[in-house]
């Protein structure tokens, strides 16, 4: 689990409670309220409102000020330099703020991309999968094999090289399209499936499992989990810029 997934068991159970009382469409919705009302709440706490507000109107002075000038490069020079001056400032002001804001948003949409992004195949399919390097195979196993008693109840890949004989065998403890050998940016963002083991000549694989669809018309990029999400989080933090007055 990496940081960002911290909040994740957050998360599942608010999830579980609204269950019983929404569908799934609905809950991506409200996810998307949610999201949206946190990261603008808190980047409209952490920045200096009447700062932003102060060095919107200074840039527009400055611009005003540079267009109205008729002199030569030398004279408009130092305008030039006052409006980039002004400029990088406001972006200081701007920047750490909504940095901040985005991490819960981060978090959840990784989350997000877990719980509402794909499924297993239905019992007795098998996904595509393909293995790098190409050399080897994968076999997608629906449950653990009888020799492995301990092993989770998650499906299994096992691949083997081209004498058939078995490499590894690796859990699928998540419903994530792909899995690889641990790296150092999963601090930050684990993968739920699980990680290659290190000894194994195996780098990477990749399963073609079905995608969750929340919409049933349109084209394919409006019916996953991202469309509704982020139509839902685009509307309500446009809303509460104009009416909260968020600089």
């Amino acid at each position: 689990m990496g940081i960002f997934d911290l909040p994740a068991p957050l998360f599942a159970w608010v999830d579980t409670l609204e269950a019983p009382l929404l569908p799934p469409l609905g809950r991506l919705v409200v996810w998307g309220i949610l999201g949206a009302l946190l990261s603008m709440s808190l980047y409209r706490f952490l920045s200096p409102q009447q700062r932003i507000a102060r060095g919107k109107r200074e840039i527009v002075e400055s611009r005003q000020r540079l267009y109205a000038c008729d002199g030569e490069f030398a004279d408009a020079w130092p305008l030039m330099r006052n409006m980039l001056a002004v400029a990088l400032r406001q972006v200081g002001r701007i920047t750490l703020p909504a940095v901040v804001a985005s991490v819960p948003l981060i978090s959840l949409l990784t989350w997000l991309s877990t719980h509402y992004g794909y499924a297993y195949p239905p019992p007795g399919e098998a996904p595509r999968i393909e293995v790098v390097p190409p050399a080897l195979q994968a076999e997608w196993v629906g449950k653990p094999r009888p020799e492995q008693p301990a092993a989770p109840s998650a499906p299994h890949i096992v691949v083997t090289d081209a004498d058939k004989k078995m490499l590894t065998t690796v859990a699928l403890n998540a419903p994530v399209p792909t899995l690889h050998k641990q790296q150092w940016w999963n601090l930050f963002l684990g993968n739920p499936a699980g990680y290659l083991p290190d000894d194994t000549p195996v780098q990477r694989i990749n399963v073609d499992l079905p995608e969750k669809e929340f919409l049933h018309f349109g084209p394919n990029w409006i019916r996953g989990w991202e469309f509704s999400f982020f139509v839902s989080l685009l509307i309500v933090s446009i809303a509460m810029k104009v009416l909260i007055r968020i600089e």
